[in-house]
C-alpha cells in the first residue's frame, strides 16, 4: 500500500552567516565548512510528489508492546554514491514504532514533515569551491498509538543539491540507525540515532567523517550528537 506524504515544512527565516564547523583537513589540502542553512524550496516539491511504501495492511488484532521500540524501515542506505545521488534515495528512510504495529498507519497524529538543513563544501588553497553538498534532515515525530506514546516516522537524509569538481568523488551514507526507548515504560518516547559517514577522495587520497544524529519522538528538533 502505497500513501501520498504531502510535506509542510518548518523552515528557519534566514541563511545562517557563520559556518557551524570549520576545520583544515591535512589528507585533502582543502578547508571544510559546514553551515545551517534554511530548507531549499526544492525539497518541499520533491517531497509533495514522493509517495512512501508501506507493508501491507492485515487483518487481526494487534499485540502492541509499547516500551519496546522497533525500526520498520532501513537500517543502512547511501544517499550520495559517486558524486550522484541516489535515485530512490526519497524512499528511504527510518522509523521508531512500538513492537508490534505493522507499520505507521497503525497509528495517528503525527506531525507535519520537519526539515533541517545544512551546507557542507570544501576550497582547496587557492579558495576554489572543490565540492559543494546540500542535505535535509527530515523527520515526523509525536505519532501514538491509541493516544499512547510518541514515536517517529520518515526519519531520513535527502539530498537537494551537489557540485563536485573534476579530480574529487563524494560519497555519502548513513552507515547505522539504532532505536530506543528515551521515556518511560508508561509514558514511552522512541529514538532514533542515525549515523553518518561523510567521504571526499581523489586518486590518490580519501577522507572520512562521521556524524550522528539523535530524532526523538516528543521533538521538532534534531540533535548533533558528538563521537
Amino acid at each position: 500500500m502505497k500513501a501520498i506524504l504531502t510535506a509542510v515544512l518548518l523552515v528557519s527565516s534566514s541563511i545562517m552567516a557563520t559556518p557551524v564547523a570549520e576545520f583544515y583537513n591535512q589528507d585533502l589540502d582543502i578547508y571544510q565548512y559546514v553551515e545551517e542553512i534554511k530548507t531549499p524550496k526544492s525539497l518541499e516539491v520533491k517531497l509533495d510528489k514522493m509517495g512512501i511504501p508501506r507493508s501491507e495492511m492485515e487483518t487481526g488484532e494487534l499485540n502492541v508492546i509499547f516500551d519496546s521500540i522497533v525500526n520498520l524501515g532501513k537500517k543502512v542506505w547511501a544517499i550520495v554514491e559517486s558524486n550522484k545521488p541516489v535515485v530512490n534515495v526519497s524512499y528511504l528512510y527510518a522509523n521508531a514504532l512500538p513492537k508490534g504495529v505493522r507499520s505507521s498507519e497503525d497509528l495517528e497524529s503525527f506531525s507535519p514533515l520537519q526539515a533541517k538543513s545544512f551546507r557542507v563544501y570544501g576550497k582547496n588553497l587557492y579558495g576554489i569551491t572543490v565540492y559543494d553538498l546540500t542535505y535535509s534532515l527530515i523527520h515526523r515525530y509525536g505519532g501514538n498509538y491509541q493516544g499512547r506514546g510518541r514515536y517517529l516516522e520518515n526519519v531520513a537524509v535527502i539530498p537537494t543539491a551537489l557540485d563536485v569538481m573534476w579530480g574529487y568523488t563524494v560519497d555519502y551514507k548513513v552507515e547505522n540507525v539504532s532505536v530506543l526507548n528515551v521515556g518511560t515504560r508508561e509514558n514511552p518516547i522512541g529514538s532514533v540515532l542515525l549515523g553518518t559517514l561523510f567521504k571526499v577522495s581523489t586518486v590518490i587520497k580519501s577522507s572520512e567523517s562521521h556524524s550522528v544524529y539523535d530524532f526523538r519522538g516528543d521533538s521538532a528538533n534534531v540533535f548533533a550528537v558528538k563521537r
